[in-house]
């Protein structure tokens, strides 16, 4: 079975305003509405779960109450970090698992993922025990030092990172719980937990329009897109 954990619990600081980018309106439609009715479409996920701040919990648990999935959707309350977040999530589903099954975790703001990055993802873990959608950098890269260019820096074979990732339950769910015990509570994203366990990830090329709402003008883009967008 595929589960799903879309995470909604990020504060949204860089993008700034009172309320968090995935809960903004855009078309009728809460941000983190889109990635959530792109998966319930799907026949191959299991179940949802919105793992979402305390902040939010009583609104999201109000509107479940409205709607009507073609699939399970439910609550998981996040922690302090993305991390944390996914590791609450990861321990809803530690008794009710079985071997082979998979976890996919999807940032609520990327709205425009397709169905059918989604379904590559979920066949490559027929292989692999981690996956993730990423692109080709194809810009040229420096570092700086006070907004001066110190370094300039290859491009070949870096690629930029999204999500959906996809793991195996057992092997993600056991790499968050030796991390927690160890106070290990510094990784971003979970392909780098998973490498830091010695697994094998595979990139899976996704798209340009599976770009992450970071900042106001992210979300002008989005505007711009989402009308007509086929999520197929």
């Amino acid at each position: 079975m595929n589960y799903v954990f879309l995470l909604l619990a990020g504060k949204s600081l860089r993008f700034g305003g009172d309320t968090p980018k995935q809960f903004l309106l855009v078309n009728n439609q809460y941000i983190f509405e889109y990635p959530l009715k792109t998966f319930d479409s799907l026949k191959e996920i299991a179940k949802i779960f919105l793992v979402c701040d305390e902040e939010h919990y009583s609104f999201l648990n109000n509107y479940l109450k409205t709607q009507k999935f073609n699939h399970e959707v439910s609550l998981v309350l996040g922690g302090k970090t993305r991390q944390e977040s996914v590791y609450n999530g990861l321990k809803t589903l530690q008794y009710s698992t079985i071997s082979g099954d998979n976890v996919l975790f999807h940032d609520a703001c990327r709205p425009l993922v397709r169905r059918h990055e989604i379904l590559d993802i979920i066949k490559a873990l027929n292989t692999y025990e981690g996956v993730s959608l990423a692109v080709p950098l194809f810009d040229s890269l420096c570092k700086e030092n006070n907004m001066l260019i110190d370094k300039s820096i290859k491009r070949e074979n870096l690629m930029k990172l999204q999500t959906p990732q996809a793991f195996k339950f057992d092997i993600i769910y056991k790499a968050h719980k030796k991390a927690i015990e160890m106070k290990e509570n510094s990784y971003t994203d979970d392909t780098s937990l998973l490498l830091a366990n010695g697994a094998r990830i595979k990139l899976v090329e996704g798209s340009i329009f599976n770009f992450k709402i970071t900042t106001k003008d992210d979300l002008i883009l989005f505007n711009k897109l989402v009308e007509g967008y086929d999520f197929d």
